[in-house]
């Protein structure tokens, strides 16, 4: 932690806030990273997190940072290949990645990948303090024909055991139900709304959100989804009803692997990086009213497709120390 407060970013959150540290890293007694040291300090870590509990886990990078006047040359990719020759996995890919590092992961054979980020306006919304958008939103087009027996929110990730967490292993990162279960109903800063959808008496989708709050406003961010994306007709009425029950001015959903024309034939808009007309913000802590492209990187895999949501990784992480503290960051 010190380490990162010198070397990463001053007061950085995973240099004050021993809780969150922990709970990204630790697994039982040990620390999921890698750390060179050098005369006794350390010149360098790379973390990672696993996906799921299995014996060759999907994994993510996390924090990937050298000294670079102290740390002999190349330490940074020795520090990486030493995570992915010791720790058994399937597969690696995580969003979050910097421009500045796109030419390490094409010199490790990596995809390299843009987001896409989509969002459903509310159109009873007048005035937007959050986003901007200089057309009227509108409803979506597509109405399916089969439509979801049920959506409802679950309050217990205990309640979430029966669903078929493994039955898409040609997507990547798999992610299980302890994965889950740990990462959004325990999670020690951000509190997360979990739906679970079904169909003719299945569960078929689960949608993790979080909301978040600017000016007096709120809207609602999907940060991980699980299961066939298929259903997102049925889904996105779902979440046109919670928005306007909910008074949220738009809910989005940054993403990747998820095919686009399924995804505007369901009813999403896709935001175009290269016009300023509409603006669906991609920080909040402190809030800037801007789009933001994010990256990621995958494993070439000749047999797994890349899905990344939002929440992979490390990405969906807080600044601030409590949810309280997040209306004053805004």
């Amino acid at each position: 932690m010190t380490f990162m407060h010198e070397h990463w970013r001053a007061h950085h959150i995973l240099s004050r806030n021993e809780t969150l540290f922990r709970f990204d890293f630790q697994e039982g007694e040990r620390l999921n990273l890698a750390i060179a040291e050098q005369s006794g300090d350390i010149v360098g870590l790379f973390g990672f997190m696993k996906y799921n509990s299995l014996d060759e886990p999907d994994l993510a990078g996390s924090l990937w940072k050298v000294v670079d006047d102290r740390a002999p040359p190349m330490l940074g990719l020795q520090l990486r290949r030493f995570v992915m020759h010791h720790v058994p996995h399937r597969f690696f890919a995580a969003p979050g990645a910097g421009l500045q590092t796109r030419s390490i992961y094409h010199l490790l054979g990596m995809r390299w990948i843009e987001m896409d980020h989509f969002y459903l306006a509310n159109p009873g919304i007048g005035t937007r303090r959050i986003c901007r958008m200089s057309t009227p939103a509108a409803l979506p087009l597509h109405v399916s024909p089969t439509r979801a027996d049920e959506f409802r929110e679950v309050p217990n990730g205990d309640d979430l055991r029966d669903f078929p967490f493994l039955r898409l292993r040609r997507t990547g990162p798999t992610k299980d139900w302890a994965y889950l279960r740990r990462r959004f109903f325990t999670h020690p800063v951000y509190r997360y709304r979990v739906f679970r959808l079904s169909c003719a008496g299945e569960p078929v989708n689960i949608v993790v959100c979080r909301e978040v709050a600017h000016a007096g406003a709120r809207a609602l961010r999907v940060v991980d989804f699980y299961g066939d994306q298929r259903h997102m007709p049925e889904l996105v009425p779902e979440l046109y009803e919670l928005m306007h029950r909910e008074g949220f001015e738009y809910v989005d959903f940054v993403c990747a692997g998820f095919d686009p024309r399924d995804m505007l034939r369901a009813g999403w808009r896709r935001l175009d990086f290269d016009r300023d007309d509409v603006v669906v913000p991609n920080y909040f802590e402190p809030f800037v009213m801007s789009n933001v492209r994010v990256y990621a990187v995958a494993d070439a895999h000749p047999e797994i497709t890349a899905r990344l949501c939002r929440a992979d990784g490390d990405q969906d992480r807080p600044n601030v120390d409590s949810v309280a503290a997040m209306s004053v960051a805004s």
